[in-house]
């Protein structure tokens, strides 16, 4: 675990809190249109499910799209050394840890708040 539990947790209940907020305020101002202005047809479903179906079917285009061949790397290949500099520069960077509480607090805030 990296961080603590309750600060993660913290921070998620509050991005979830202000999503929750954000979507009663314009789902009040889309029902305060006035009547003139609203039509029958339910546009907000039909883009929804527009919406859903795009993402999904290329989401499975870019998957059907992926090589299946898998690489055989030879110890004197370029791509090697490559992968071996990236893995250091990953521990690099994840060694540098959050410890002020806020940060760990404002981190988590916004890796749900954007994801949602």
């Amino acid at each position: 675990m990296q961080y603590e539990k309750g600060l993660v947790l913290l921070g998620s209940m509050g991005a979830l809190s202000l999503m929750t907020i954000l979507s009663v305020v314009i789902g009040r101002i889309f029902h305060s249109v006035p009547a003139q202005f609203q039509i029958n047809l339910p546009l907000g479903e039909y883009a929804a499910v527009t919406l859903l179906m795009f993402f999904g079917l290329k989401s499975l285009k870019t998957v059907w799209d992926l090589p299946t061949n898998v690489v055989k790397v030879d110890e004197k290949s370029p791509e090697l050394g490559e992968y071996v500099e990236a893995e250091e520069l990953v521990k690099k960077k994840m060694a540098k840890w959050l410890t002020n509480p806020l940060e760990i607090i404002w981190k988590s805030f916004n890796l749900v708040f954007f994801a949602e």
